[in-house]
């Protein structure tokens, strides 16, 4: 199994408990029944900005991430889940700043997501063996973005419909990533 392979199936069970946390954060987004995610061993490390930052286990080695939601989603949104953009630690296999984004939806085949930081453009590669998440082709150059710009948009294209275009917030991105790159013993 490849370590984005591993990260992505990390990622979707992750995304179940912070989505339990998110929600409560926005009051009126709040789940009417207790979501079974709340009984995660997740640990939120708080709230920064538009980001939150989590810590929990993988076997025994320590996982952190951090993740947030598009405040504005342009397309045909009605049809998908919850929309995420992901970073995370996985000290123990030697993988730090893992970047990717869940759309909501299975990525057409052979697209890739576009991701505009700023006056920068970055191609996000999209895989058949994980058709709801594409991955940053270097993250390192993506973060530094991340952390100097106030806003991003994504732009995918799903196996069914039009493009659709998110907006994510990055007020609180850079304080997040020390967060969770602290809890994880990650030099940031």
């Amino acid at each position: 199994m490849t370590c984005r392979l591993a990260v992505m199936l990390i990622a979707s069970s992750l995304l179940i408990a912070a989505s339990a946390v998110h929600a409560q954060t926005k009051p009126a987004a709040a789940p009417t029944k207790k979501p079974a995610a709340e009984k995660s061993q997740d640990k939120h490390e708080g709230r920064f900005g538009e980001w939150d930052a989590f810590t929990t286990t993988e076997g025994k080695a320590k996982v952190c991430y951090m993740l947030s939601r598009p405040k504005k989603s342009e397309g045909e949104v009605a049809k998908r889940q919850k929309a995420y953009m992901l970073v995370m630690h996985r000290p123990a296999a030697n993988s730090t700043g893992v970047v990717s984004v869940n759309a909501g939806f299975d990525y057409k085949d052979g697209s890739e997501a576009l991701v505009e930081i700023g006056a920068e453009k970055f191609q996000f590669y999209t895989s058949p063996k994980t058709p709801d998440t594409a991955w940053a082709i270097d993250d390192g150059k993506v973060l530094q973005a991340m952390f100097r710009a106030k806003s991003m948009v994504i732009r995918s294209t799903p196996a069914k419909g039009p493009a659709v275009a998110d907006t994510y917030s990055l007020d609180g991105a850079q304080k997040a990533y020390q967060e969770m790159s602290k809890a994880c013993g990650v030099k940031p």
